[in-house]
């Protein structure tokens, strides 16, 4: 196996997915649509995270993908980091491309978060949480553990949907449904976030300010642990 430089992007050829694919919804079918430009606008807004990782964090020795999906963000994160920790409830997809790309410092949890003892994941310099936060119902629990998981001086990337007009043409053009456990949009997971121990850093928007397909976030903890209630 050829050496890769390291913190090297990977995007995972298309025909690749086609085979790991499954009936599940783990992976999107955008990754590896038929059209070029669509797979490429994409695997941008994952593009967009890495360059801002390599530029924001110091430290690169643990990573965590919150809700690693399909795991299409795995070989990138291997070789940024040298211990990935994977998590998510179905990680089928995940573990073929992690075979696939021999990644040996990637370690997959298969667990529902509400069940996961916080002595099960070390630590993490950064934490990613690309389109998964607005999935969940109720926010109190994973944002919970991403602050209790994130390391004092670590960060947190995050991606969501801005279920604007530009986002409903968007699946209209690509013949995709919304997903049906689409709770919040990305605006009210950034505002829950503020009030539940984090700051932005920063921000960017796939496409542009005005009208965002998606909003790209960087977060440290606040001094102050957060409070549910």
């Amino acid at each position: 196996m050829i050496a890769k430089p390291p913190a090297q992007f990977e995007e995972i050829p298309p025909e690749t997915l086609r085979q790991i694919a499954t009936v599940s919804v783990r992976m999107p079918r955008l990754y590896f649509y038929p059209i070029r430009f669509v797979r490429k606008f994409f695997w941008a807004r994952l593009k967009a995270i890495h360059r801002s990782m390599l530029k924001t964090v110091p430290q690169r020795r643990v990573a965590i993908d919150f809700g690693c999906g399909s795991g299409v963000f795995l070989p990138t994160l291997a070789n940024t980091f040298e211990l990935v920790q994977g998590i998510d409830i179905e990680a089928n997809e995940a573990k073929e491309i992690v075979n696939a790309y021999k990644l040996e410092n990637v370690r997959l949890v298969n667990a529902d978060i509400y069940n996961l003892s916080d002595a099960e994941i070390e630590k993490a310099d950064a934490i990613v949480a690309a389109d998964v936060l607005e999935h969940f119902k109720e926010l109190d629990v994973p944002i919970r553990r991403l602050y209790e998981w994130l390391k004092d001086d670590g960060y947190l990337f995050t991606s969501g949907p801005s279920e604007n007009i530009l986002t409903r043409w968007g699946r209209i053009l690509g013949r995709i449904e919304k997903p049906w456990d689409h709770y919040h949009t990305g605006y009210e997971v950034e505002q829950f976030l503020e009030q539940h121990g984090f700051q932005r850093t920063s921000s960017s928007y796939h496409v542009y300010r005005v009208m965002p397909m998606y909003i790209l976030s960087v977060w440290k903890k606040t001094a102050r642990s957060p409070e549910y209630h």
